[in-house]
């Protein structure tokens, strides 16, 4: 009797049931294509190179928000069934897109050490280009999730 009483607490508690996939979504958000418009915040980075006498490099970060176009795939593909293939594409899409951001900062970063002299330049041209490179990423992540999804690659 006790035996049993231990199983149902353990079932009741979800531990001997696997519910990692009752808080899986079954479908894709639901998103607006005009939000990518905000992607054209992205281009208030370049008050960065304008701005000369000011130490902080802080508006090179806008550069991230051209990760915002991606909305526009993303509302595209609203409400898609999330199934084995759409993961699949979902993952080789985000690694692509994180390949190429991480080689544009690889090699952004040695040609940067390898030119420039000064500090303050030198940390601008690297926070830009993270920035940039982040805002790389977000975009081809929903961009190819789109073009593999619709098999247009």
């Amino acid at each position: 009797m006790k035996i049993i009483n231990i199983l149902i607490r353990l079932f009741k508690n979800g531990i001997l049931v696997n519910t990692s996939f009752k808080n899986e979504p079954l479908q894709s958000r639901t998103i607006n294509p005009k939000m990518g418009l905000f992607g054209f915040l992205g281009f208030l980075g370049f008050i960065g190179f304008l701005l000369e006498g000011i130490v902080a490099p802080f508006p090179f970060f806008f550069f991230a928000f051209f990760s915002f176009f991606g909305f526009y795939y993303e509302g595209k593909m609203s409400n898609t069934l999330i199934d084995e293939r759409f993961k699949i594409n979902a993952y080789r899409a985000e690694v692509i897109s994180n390949k190429i951001a991480l080689n544009a900062i690889i090699l952004v970063a040695i040609i940067v050490l390898a030119r420039v002299k000064e500090i303050q330049a030198l940390l601008s041209f690297l926070i830009a280009t993270i920035g940039l490179a982040f805002g790389l990423s977000g975009f081809l992540q929903q961009y190819l999730l789109y073009k593999f999804e619709n098999e247009e690659y």
